[in-house]
């Protein structure tokens, strides 16, 4: 007899935007204008480490990011087969600085897709995690699964990832020697 895996509750998919690295600059450097503007940030999944800001606009130099967003959100929902939407927005969207040895705490958004996008982001700068918490710990065979139900998604420059927002997620420590640069944000689908 062969065991088969069941019930699976996320979804996730990652692309490059095809951005040049002039644009991520202005990008980093206008985060960069935020930090110094309000150096204490919000403490959220960052409680401890690295800096969060505020709420980002979606215009400015912002503006092209947020028209891909949406565009690749749209891809994303359509490739669901039988999944029907008529309206897809972005909600809110801030940045993340995570400083050398920087992580962000296990935790979900409220929304319907949650996201992010690297902007600075060096190797070992810390992976985002995807994690289903839905087991228990204390049979043999629950560990194993929760082991299969983690995926570990490497920060590349450009690289947007869209996931359901209520799945668990957060980045392990950053190893490196810089900062890693990126913004988070939520989507509504309707």
């Amino acid at each position: 007899m062969k065991a088969i895996e069941i019930f699976p509750r996320n979804i996730y998919g990652e692309t490059f935007l095809g951005f040049d690295s002039g644009y991520l600059q202005s990008i980093e450097a206008t985060i960069e204008l935020f930090r110094r503007g309000n150096t204490s940030g919000r403490e959220m999944s960052n409680q401890d480490f690295g800096y969060q800001s505020n709420l980002l606009p979606h215009d400015g130099v912002f503006q092209n990011l947020t028209d891909k967003i949406l565009v690749k959100s749209k891809e994303f929902l359509k490739s669901l087969n039988g999944f029907e939407f008529s309206k897809v927005q972005l909600k809110d969207m801030w940045a993340n600085i995570n400083y050398p040895g920087d992580i962000n705490w296990p935790h979900f958004h409220g929304d319907d897709l949650a996201g992010v996008y690297y902007v600075n982001a060096q190797k070992n700068s810390g992976n985002l995690f995807l994690q289903n918490y839905d087991y228990g710990e204390k049979q043999k065979m629950k560990r194993y699964l929760i082991q299969k139900d983690l995926k570990s998604i490497e920060p590349e420059n450009d690289k947007l990832v869209l996931f359901d927002a209520d799945c668990i997620h957060g980045v392990d420590k950053n190893i490196s020697d810089s900062n890693r640069v990126s913004i988070s944000f939520n989507v509504l689908v309707q």
